[in-house]
């Protein structure tokens, strides 16, 4: 259970009730719904780089994926292998993403990302190396992308951790992109 109760839909504002309900139903936007200001803006920079970037899907979720095992973040962990499943991933190279002992059995640019997402989170930063490996890989749009979602998952792991927020107890069925591209375009009146 989170250490402190999710908010009641009743007590958000009109907005952030609406907002709420139109997005997938996670324990995380529960929490956040909690702060008016914060909300909206932080799901709309989650809506950026899970609809609209450019790191292909697969290894963003390598990215995530990477960060939870390392943060030791059950949430993330948890929805990401359901997320990484529905688009297509299969478990083993999941597997191989949430493991130190199986990381050479994935391929040249999963390990770049793995290698890449294991010295920022331990060294602030990929070391020179890594990091002109990951720029001859990835086009500069897509390796800040890959930094934001490295730093957005830190994030998220410290706030699960901070609020012991616990994995949904019915998971959807589905990765949420679409509902939360719909819920952020209807908030920019697209």
């Amino acid at each position: 259970m989170a250490r402190i109760p999710y908010p009641d839909p009743a007590s958000l504002t009109d907005s952030n009730r609406e907002f709420l309900a139109s997005l997938p139903q996670l324990n995380i936007s529960r929490l956040l719904a909690g702060s008016s200001a914060m909300f909206q803006p932080l799901t709309q920079v989650f809506n950026a780089y899970l609809n609209h970037g450019e790191l292909d899907p697969a290894i963003r979720e390598v990215a995530i994926l990477r960060v939870g095992y390392l943060l030791d973040s059950e949430y993330e962990v948890f929805n990401h292998k359901r997320a990484a499943r529905v688009i297509g991933m299969d478990s083993e190279r999941v597997s191989r993403v949430l493991s130190d002992d199986a990381v050479e059995r994935l391929s040249s640019e999963d390990q770049l990302v793995v290698h890449f997402v294991d010295e920022v989170i331990r060294d602030g930063a990929p070391a020179e190396a890594t990091f002109r490996a990951a720029e001859q890989a990835f086009s500069v749009s897509q390796l800040i992308e890959l930094s934001v979602v490295i730093g957005v998952y830190t994030m998220v792991a410290q706030i699960c951790a901070t609020f012991e927020v616990e994995p949904e107890a019915e998971p959807i069925a589905d990765t949420g992109l679409e509902d939360i591209f719909s819920a952020v375009n209807k908030l920019r009146g697209d």
